[in-house]
């Protein structure tokens, strides 16, 4: 049987994609944030060993503008040698079948595959910090996450005052199917557009920016622009294990902290208290990572932020109740928290596998057989369950995300588009959204893609 030639992947070099402007534009608006981050963190520790901290933490800027010389300089990505970290020699890895491909001995960043290179420089940003004793645990964008979140009241107040409501109603209601199914949409939907807070591509945008991705208003517009829709075969599947009295566990791989999150907390509220399933796990990072990724900690600092009222002072009573409703999960067991090293290396999502022994993939394999849904959240967890691949768009998603499809996992990807890959488009969709976008001024239509207008609900029954 022959094998079909795999699409080649997105490159940094390529001036249609966004792998371009993130390496010329993105990437260093990110360093200059980390420093000013950084110096600011320094000024203000009260650390016992502040001098110490200190001089490692100027150490640590003095790397981080190094790499962005080297980023500017279009110099060779080189590999970490480095055991004592966990995943690094995935990285190495991953460089080293690329060095060996047609990319050729020397990859270097302004024409390395942009999500190789993007996995690459944050664990780099990374190890920056965990070889200095006083920095390990140091979360460098823990503050831009908690600031946007602050800046997201007027979604927060929206959704916790429609929770508490629809919580009031529900006895007269747990029995209506039609009702459950016209919730469920919606939070799901809901679920779906908290990405559009993403702070790795908003790193500029203002308070009122951020505030008019959210809301009915917003939700509503954007519904006409989900450009394929599995949201039945969700519904379908959640309510038939439930109806069946099989294990009721949904899993989150999460994507971003702050109103993302708080969003994928909603749906997972209504999951569990109308009794749709009977435990929610979230998938964190086990380190910083893509500037606003959620991390185990931040499950945490969701709730202690929307508790405090000088970040959210109106709807107290509302948000509290929320709280409260999200806490006696977490205390019973039916919410918890948990993160893997295969998140933060650069593996695609088919290496969830048996036989992927080596960096958490057949763990996960084994654990997420027992899932009645996992849920698939964002756009970079999009782009390596596709592999970043340039796949015709009219290509099924059970095609891009290879053995994954008949991996026996129920997958969702929830995916606001903000990259170049897209699949499972109907035929003849990629070009009218590309005669659209570009009669609208834009320099190459097939950047609809990476626009953030549009969005995808694309699900695999894991029996492809």
């Amino acid at each position: 049987m022959t094998v079909p030639r795999l699409p080649p992947h997105s490159y940094n070099n390529e001036r249609n994609s966004l792998g371009y402007s993130s390496a010329r534009v993105r990437y260093p608006q990110i360093f200059k944030n980390l420093v000013e981050d950084l110096r600011f963190e320094i000024d203000s520790s009260a650390n016992k060993n502040k001098d110490l901290k200190r001089s490692q933490g100027g150490e640590i800027i003095h790397k981080i503008q190094q790499l962005a010389k080297d980023l500017a300089n279009d110099c060779e990505i080189t590999a970490f040698s480095n055991d004592k970290i966990p995943g690094l020699k995935s990285l190495d890895e991953s460089l080293k079948e690329f060095q060996n491909s047609t990319d050729g001995p020397h990859l270097k960043w302004m024409t390395a595959p942009w999500l190789f290179s993007e996995c690459w420089l944050f664990r780099k940003l990374d190890v920056f910090f965990k070889e200095c004793s006083e920095w390990t645990n140091f979360d460098v964008f823990e503050k831009l996450k908690r600031e946007a979140f602050a800046t997201s009241a007027t979604g927060v107040y929206e959704l916790v005052n429609r929770y508490k409501k629809l919580h009031d109603g529900k006895f007269d209601t747990i029995k209506d199917k039609e009702f459950l199914k016209i919730v469920y949409e919606e939070f799901v939907e809901i679920s779906l557009f908290g990405n559009s807070t993403d702070l790795a591509l908003l790193v500029n945008a203002t308070p009122e920016e951020l505030k008019s991705v959210q809301g009915s208003a917003a939700r509503d517009k954007a519904r006409n622009n989900i450009v394929t829709n599995d949201l039945e075969s969700t519904w379908k599947r959640i309510t038939s294990v439930a109806e069946n009295g099989k294990p009721k566990r949904v899993d989150f791989v999460l994507d971003n902290a702050g109103f993302e999150f708080f969003a994928d907390v909603c749906l997972s509220l209504f999951l569990l208290d109308f009794g749709l399933v009977e435990e929610v796990v979230y998938h964190c990072k086990t380190r910083p990572w893509m500037v606003s990724d959620t991390m185990v900690k931040d499950v945490q600092l969701m709730a202690d932020d929307l508790l405090d009222a000088s970040k959210f002072p109106e709807h107290r009573s509302d948000i509290e109740f929320f709280v409260e409703s999200f806490n006696k999960y977490r205390k019973a067991g039916k919410i918890s928290a948990t993160d893997s090293e295969f998140w933060t290396i650069y593996l695609n999502y088919a290496n969830i596998a048996p036989e992927e022994t080596k960096y958490g993939g057949a763990d996960l394999w084994k654990y997420f057989q027992d899932s009645t849904l996992v849920i698939i959240k964002g756009d970079l967890n999009y782009r390596k369950l596709t592999d970043d691949r340039h796949w015709p768009r009219d290509t099924p998603f059970t095609t891009a995300i290879g053995k994954l499809a008949s991996s026996g996992i129920h997958v969702v990807s929830l995916r606001t588009c903000k990259s170049d890959v897209c699949v499972g488009l109907p035929k003849g969709k990629d070009e009218e959204l590309c005669k659209y976008w570009k009669s609208l001024g834009n320099e190459f239509g097939e950047t609809w893609s990476s626009s953030g207008k549009w969005a995808v609900i694309s699900y695999s029954n894991g029996s492809a």
